[in-house]
C-alpha cells in the first residue's frame, strides 16, 4: 500500500461497534493516560484480523470475547490505524472485544490534551475530525455510532466532566476517585468529549421541559458564566420548539476551557468552549461579546439535532452540519434577541465565504473527503458561510415554514442514525412540493458563484426592462471564462413612484429579460439574501447610488460589499467605489458602516502612499467624526446596543484608520484612568480606545497592556483579551517585534498565536518587522501546531502584498507545503498573487478617486 493509499484508507464495514466501555486513567503529573476498554462488536463474515483506529498510543494486550489473545498488532501511521491479528478465524456474529493501552496527554490541542490555568493543570479532548483515535483505540468514523460507557480514574481533587452525568464516584487509594458516568446515546466517535480539572459551575437553570442547566469554568470564574447559561436554556427552549424534537440528550453542560483551539465544540451533553465564549463580567464585557456568545450557543446547541442526533455519513457532507447549525442557529439568536437587528450581522457573514469562493483553488460546497487531512481543511467559509447563505437563499425560495416542515421530516427519519444532504434534498422536495434537489444540487457541487450582469433600459411606458446574463465570478481578472451556469433564485427589489416592489425570477441558462412596470431603478439582490455577485451598466449603478438610502440597512451593506469586491477584481473602477461611499455620508446605520469601512481599511494598509495618507484618513474622517459628534464619548445607561456598538466601530475607524491626533490623544487619556483604576471605562469602547492609545504608544504604555494582560489571565478572559489583542497595534518597531516574538512564548497561549500573528501580519507596521520572525519559528511554532492554528498562520501570509514580500511568502509556502494544508497553501498562493496586483492597481488609481471624491 502506497502512502497516498494509506492515508485515504476506510474501515470495512463489516465490522461494525455497538457499544464501548471505556476507562480511562488519567496522570496530569506525568500527562501519560492509561485505559481499557470493552467494544461490543458485529462481525458480518469470518476473519483473522480485526483494524481500527489508533494515532500514536501503545496497545499492550487484546483479547476476544475474554479469552482468545491477539497474536500480534501492526500499526500503520499513515493511516492512523492498528491491526490486531488473532492465531485463529474469528467467526461471524457478535464478539467482544478488549483491548489495553497507554498514551500521552498532548501538548497540542487535539485529541485527549493538557492544558494550564493559574498553574494549575486540566485534561481535556478535541475530537473533530479525526483524533478521537489519539486517547482510546476505535472506529474512528462518522458512521460508526455507538453508546459510550465512560469511566475515568482521576485525582480527587479535580471536577469530571463528560457527555453524560454522573453514575456514581468510588473513592480509591493515593487520592484517586473512579468515576462512572451513564451510558450515551448512539453517537460517532468524534463527538466523545471528558475533561478534568479544578472546575466550579453556575447555579443549575431549568428549561420549561426540566432539563437542568449549568455552565463550569475554571476556578474562581463561575459567576462570569450566568449569560452563558441563560442563553442556552432559551436557544435549546427555542430549538425544541423549530425541530418538534425534545432536546435529545440527558443534561446540558457548557464548559469553558482554558486552553482550546477550535472556537466551540458540540459534543451532546458536554459543549466544549473557548472561555471568552461563556465568561462574561458586566463591567468588563463588551455588547459585542454578549452577541458572540449568544451567537456560538446558538450554533453548538443547533448541533444537537443536526450533527449529533442525525449524523453525516461521511466527511464530504460535513458542510451541511455546519451550513446548517450556522443558519438556523443564527436565526435563533435573532428570534431571541429582536432589539438587537441581527440580521443585518447575518447578512453580513457572507462576506468570508465570497472572499474565498471568488478564488480559483476554491472548492465546492459539497465534495469528495477521501482522507483525514481533507477532513480538516474542510472547516472553512464555504463550508459554514456559503453553505449557510445557501440555505438562506432556498428558504426564502419555498418558504420559512415549508423548510421548518422539511427540517422535521429530516430528523425525525433519521434520528440516532447517519444521512446524507440528499436526503434532506428529498426532506425539502416532500414538505414543499418543489423540486429542491435540482435547486441545491447547482449550488452545493459546483465551485464559485455567479456573477448577474444587468442592463436596465426604458420600456417607454415608465418602466424598465432589465437584460440579465450570468457568468461565473473570479477575482483574477485574466482568468478566462468557464460554462459554468447556476439556477439562480432572483430577487429584484425596485423603485416606483408608488413605494417600493419586489420581483421573484428563476435565471436558468445564459440570459433572460423582467420587465418591471413603473421601475425607476432597481437593485439586483433584496434583502441580501442572494448569493451571487451583480454588475449594473453604469447608467442604472448612479440611478440606484442616487436612491441608496430608500433600501434597508442589509442591502446597503451587500451594495458595498458588493462594488468593493468588483473594485479588487478589475470589474469596476476605485473611482465608483468612493462615490458609492462618498453618496453614504450621513449613514448612521452600524453594519453599513462597517461595511465601508471595510474596503477603506484595506485600502489604508494596502494602497494608501505615505503621500496620500494625509488626504486619505481626511476621507475617513469625514465620514466618521460626524458620528462621533453625535453619539459622543460617553456610553449612556439609555443606548441602546446599536450605539454602543457603532461608537466602539467609529471610535476605531478614526483612531486607527484616519489616525487622528485628538482621538488617540483622547483615547490614551482615558485607558491611563483606566489602568490605574481611577476611571474604569465602559466595556463597549474599551478595545477601540486600547487600540487607539497603542498606536502612538510607548514603551511604558506597552508594559502596562502586558501587566494588565497578565493581570487579568485568571479571573477575567474579556479584559485579557482586550489587552492581549491591544499588542498588535503598537506602531513602534521595537514593540511590533516584541509582540511577534511573543507569540512564539509562553507568554501568549499556543491557542492565540495565530491570531495575533495574522493580525500583525495584515497590518502596514508589522508585516515587514513580523514576516522574518515568522520564518524564524515556523518549524518549531508554526509546523507543530495543530491543523487549525497552522491553517490560520497560512491564510495570513495571504495579506503580504508589497511585491517583495508577495515573492518571499510565494517561494517560502511552497517549500513547506504538506499534505495537511494543501488545499490552504493554495489558496494563499493565489490571494497573495491576487493582492500584490489589487494593491498596485488600486494605488495607481487612487489619486484620480480621491480628486473625484473631494470635488
Amino acid at each position: 500500500m502506497t502512502a497516498i493509499d494509506a492515508r485515504d484508507f476506510r474501515l470495512t464495514k463489516s465490522v461494525k461497534p455497538r457499544r464501548y466501555a471505556i476507562s480511562l486513567q488519567l496522570d496530569l503529573d506525568s500527562w501519560k493516560s492509561t485505559g481499557r476498554e470493552q467494544i461490543d462488536l458485529d462481525v458480518d463474515q469470518p476473519t483473522r484480523e480485526i483494524v481500527l483506529h489508533s494515532d500514536e498510543l501503545d496497545i499492550s494486550a487484546a483479547r476476544l470475547d475474554s479469552g482468545l489473545a491477539m497474536s500480534g498488532v501492526t500499526y500503520e501511521p499513515e493511516s492512523q490505524t492498528a491491526t490486531l491479528r488473532f492465531g485463529q478465524e474469528i467467526s461471524a456474529g457478535s464478539h467482544v472485544l478488549e483491548i489495553e493501552w497507554s498514551g500521552p496527554i498532548r501538548e497540542a490541542l487535539r485529541g485527549l490534551y493538557r492544558s494550564t490555568h493559574g498553574g494549575v493543570r486540566y485534561a481535556a479532548t478535541q475530537f473533530e475530525a479525526t483524533d478521537a483515535r489519539r486517547a482510546f483505540p476505535c472506529f474512528d468514523e462518522p458512521e460508526f455510532k455507538a453508546r459510550f460507557a465512560l469511566e475515568l480514574i482521576h485525582d480527587a481533587s479535580l471536577v469530571p466532566i463528560a457527555n453524560e452525568g454522573i453514575a456514581s464516584s468510588e473513592p480509591m487509594s493515593g487520592g484517586k476517585v473512579r468515576t462512572r458516568f451513564n451510558e450515551t446515546p448512539p453517537i460517532s466517535t468524534y463527538l466523545v468529549a471528558f475533561t478534568v480539572g479544578p472546575y466550579e459551575s453556575t447555579a443549575p437553570a431549568t428549561t420549561a421541559t426540566g432539563l437542568e442547566v449549568r455552565v463550569w469554568l475554571p476556578n474562581g470564574l463561575a459567576s462570569q458564566g450566568t449569560y452563558a447559561r441563560d442563553a442556552h436554556v432559551r436557544s435549546v427552549q427555542w430549538l425544541e420548539n423549530y425541530t418538534g424534537i425534545p432536546y435529545p440528550y440527558g443534561k446540558l453542560d457548557g464548559i469553558g476551557l482554558p486552553d482550546f483551539e477550535a472556537g466551540a465544540m458540540e459534543n451532546p451533553g458536554a459543549i466544549t468552549y473557548r472561555t471568552t465564549l461563556v465568561a462574561a463580567d458586566p463591567a468588563t464585557a463588551a455588547t459585542a461579546a454578549y452577541k458572540r456568545i449568544y451567537s456560538v450557543v446558538s450554533h453548538e446547541l443547533t448541533h444537537m439535532w443536526w450533527g449529533d442526533l442525525v449524523t453525516m455519513a461521511w466527511w464530504n457532507d460535513l458542510w451541511l452540519n455546519e451550513s446548517f447549525a450556522s443558519h438556523v442557529g443564527e436565526k435563533c439568536t435573532d428570534a431571541l434577541n429582536p432589539e438587537w437587528g441581527y440580521r443585518r450581522d447575518i447578512v453580513s457573514q457572507a462576506t468570508s465565504a465570497f472572499n474565498l469562493d471568488q478564488l480559483v483553488s476554491t472548492h465546492p460546497i459539497s465534495m469528495e473527503v477521501r482522507n483525514a487531512d481533507q477532513a480538516s481543511e474542510r472547516f472553512d467559509a464555504i463550508t459554514y458561510q456559503k453553505g449557510m447563505a445557501v440555505l438562506r437563499m432556498i428558504e426564502s425560495f419555498i418558504g420559512e415554514k415549508e423548510f421548518q416542515d422539511g427540517v422535521h421530516i429530516y430528523l425525525t427519519r433519521h434520528a440516532e442514525g447517519n444521512a446524507t444532504a440528499d436526503d434532506f434534498w428529498r426532506a425539502l422536495d416532500e414538505s414543499s412540493h418543489r423540486d429542491v434537489s435540482r435547486i441545491a444540487n447547482a449550488w452545493i457541487k459546483e465551485p464559485g458563484h455567479p456573477l448577474v450582469r444587468l442592463s436596465a433600459t426604458s420600456d417607454g411606458q415608465g418602466g424598465l426592462t432589465v437584460d440579465l446574463t450570468q457568468s461565473r465570478f473570479f477575482a483574477d481578472p485574466a482568468v478566462a471564462p468557464t460554462e459554468q451556469r447556476w439556477l439562480v433564485p432572483l430577487v429584484l427589489k425596485y423603485g416606483t413612484a408608488s413605494g417600493m416592489r419586489e420581483e421573484r425570477a428563476l435565471l436558468e441558462g445564459d440570459r433572460s429579460s423582467i420587465h418591471l412596470p413603473a421601475a425607476q431603478w432597481v437593485y439586483p439582490n433584496a434583502g441580501g439574501r442572494g448569493f451571487y455577485r451583480y454588475a449594473l451598466d453604469d447608467g442604472a449603478l448612479g440611478i440606484l447610488a442616487s436612491h441608496a438610502r430608500e433600501l434597508d440597512p442589509e442591502e446597503r451593506l451587500m451594495l458595498i460589499d458588493n462594488q468593493w469586491a468588483l473594485t479588487r477584481a478589475g470589474k469596476a473602477s476605485l473611482s465608483q467605489l468612493l462615490a458609492l461611499i462618498g453618496g453614504l455620508r450621513g449613514e448612521r446605520d452600524r453594519e453599513v458602516l462597517s461595511a465601508i469601512a471595510d474596503p477603506l481599511s484595506w485600502l489604508s494598509t494596502h494602497a494608501v502612499s505615505d503621500a496620500l495618507r494625509a488626504r486619505f484618513g481626511k476621507l475617513v474622517e469625514e465620514i466618521y467624526q460626524p458620528v462621533l459628534n453625535e453619539l459622543g464619548w460617553e456610553v449612556r445607561s439609555t443606548d441602546a446596543m446599536e450605539e454602543k456598538e457603532k461608537r466602539a466601530l467609529v471610535l476605531s475607524m478614526l483612531g486607527r484608520t484616519a489616525a487622528v491626533p485628538a482621538v488617540r490623544e483622547e483615547a490614551r487619556r482615558r485607558i491611563m484612568t483606566h489602568l490605574d483604576g481611577s476611571k474604569p471605562l465602559d466595556p463597549d469602547i474599551a478595545s477601540a480606545l486600547a487600540g487607539s492609545a497603542a498606536a502612538n504608544g510607548d514603551q511604558g504604555l506597552y508594559e502596562q497592556y502586558v501587566s494588565r494582560m497578565k493581570q487579568m489571565a485568571d479571573g477575567d478572559p474579556q479584559e485579557e483579551a482586550r489587552f492581549r489583542n491591544a499588542l498588535v497595534a503598537f506602531e513602534d518597531q521595537a514593540l511590533v517585534r516584541k509582540t511577534a516574538e511573543a507569540c512564539f512564548s509562553d507568554m501568549i497561549r499556543t491557542q492565540d498565536r495565530g491570531l495575533l500573528l495574522f493580525a500583525l501580519l495584515g497590518s502596514r507596521h508589522g508585516r515587514r518587522t513580523v514576516w522574518p520572525i515568522v520564518r524564524e519559528h515556523w518549524d518549531t511554532g508554526v509546523a507543530t501546531l495543530d491543523r487549525g492554528g497552522k491553517h490560520r498562520i497560512i491564510n495570513a501570509l495571504g495579506q503580504l502584498t508589497p511585491r517583495d514580500l508577495e515573492a518571499e511568502a510565494t517561494t517560502w509556502l511552497r517549500e513547506k507545503e504538506s499534505p495537511d494544508s494543501a488545499e490552504t497553501t493554495a489558496q494563499t498562493l493565489e490571494r497573495l498573487r491576487l493582492g500584490a496586483d489589487a494593491a498596485e492597481r488600486l494605488s495607481r488609481e487612487l489619486p484620480d478617486a480621491l480628486a473625484h471624491a473631494e470635488a
